[in-house]
């Protein structure tokens, strides 16, 4: 199975690039596994509205959307689950023979309401909000932790 973990945006913050590469490259070991960072969105307005953001995003994400089996949301708003939940619900997508699943993370406004209307599924990285910079090596950390833990291997500690 294809996973993918999509970032809206791309970052400039070299040590959030590093911190994801890091765990990006261990998944290697696991899965067939990508990460992607869109291009930016450019808007012509000086003060950014909200719901334009969300729809120039849009957009951008609707061309690397296109014919993922299953699309999973990063969003506060999703479902919360603990390291081995989540592992399982890895597993439960491995399972299901699913060629190609995508996680996304959305821009500083979260996503449209549109893609919502694609997703199969939103998950949350917990009760506090992060910066949609930060969430990207600590998505890529969980996805190889859920790996780890499915392998039996000691990484993840109970």
């Amino acid at each position: 199975m294809q996973i993918t973990l999509l970032a809206t945006g791309k970052t400039h913050s070299s040590w959030i690039a590093k911190g994801t590469e890091i765990y990006v490259d261990r998944m290697r070991h696991y899965s067939k596994f990508k990460f992607i960072e869109t291009p930016d969105a450019k808007l012509k307005q000086s003060k950014k509205d909200p719901t334009a953001v969300q729809e120039a995003e849009a957009t951008i994400l609707d061309k690397f959307i296109t014919g993922v089996d299953c699309l999973i949301l990063f969003d506060e708003k999703g479902k919360s689950m603990d390291s081995p939940a989540f592992s399982r619900y890895l597993l439960n997508l491995q399972n299901r023979g699913l060629r190609h699943v995508m996680f996304v993370i959305g821009g500083p406004y979260g996503f449209a309401p549109r893609i919502r209307s694609k997703a199969h599924d939103s998950i949350s990285l917990g009760a506090m909000t992060f910066s949609h910079q930060m969430i990207r090596p600590f998505a890529a950390e969980q996805i190889y932790r859920a790996h780890t833990i499915l392998k039996g291997e000691p990484y993840h500690h109970t």
